[in-house]
């Protein structure tokens, strides 16, 4: 009787082992989550970020991936307080996407805030950022980064004078 209880609570033990095993793997399948990172369009930091004054950005971006926006950050000179005052996005026949305004030194002051939007790849877009105080620049009329590219046609600084090779180091995120 002993013998026939042992193996019956070796079998029932083996049994429900198998069970909760089944029970746990169905459960890992079925609640698997996906992590994936949101995609961004970054110019990095230049690496000479001088000379550098506040002034109006403009120029085209063309991202090689989808990028939803909702922020963007603009990389100060060391020791400043570099920032975006204003930025728009248009689609390139000049119809407005969206715009946002910084809210000043408070908070995340580095960033500003936009309704979020989209990006898409391999179409390009025009866009205006206004910055303020002293915002790292990138020397290039062109800028080719593993998100894509980014041009200036125009910066006006705000003395007057015009550039036409003054990208602002951003990211849009």
């Amino acid at each position: 009787m002993r013998r026939i209880l042992a193996i019956s609570l070796l079998i029932f033990s083996v049994l429900a082992s198998a069970t909760v095993a089944s029970m746990l793997q169905t459960w890992s399948v079925k609640n698997t989550m996906t992590v994936v990172e949101a995609a961004i369009f970054d110019t990095g930091r230049p690496s000479n970020p001088y000379p550098s004054i506040s002034g109006v950005h403009e120029g085209e971006i063309k991202p090689n991936k989808t990028i939803e926006v909702s922020k963007l950050y603009t990389y100060p000179c060391a020791g400043t307080g570099g920032h975006t005052e204003y930025a728009a996005f248009y689609y390139s026949n000049g119809t407005l996407i969206a715009e946002a305004h910084w809210n000043g030194y408070k908070d995340d002051w580095h960033n500003i805030t936009f309704k979020p939007f989209v990006l898409l790849p391999g179409e390009t877009y025009n866009y205006t950022i206004r910055t303020g105080s002293y915002p790292q620049i990138h020397h290039n009329r062109t800028l080719t980064v593993p998100d894509g590219e980014i041009t200036c046609t125009k910066f006006i600084d705000v003395n007057g004078k015009v550039y036409y090779d003054w990208i602002p180091a951003i990211r849009l995120r």
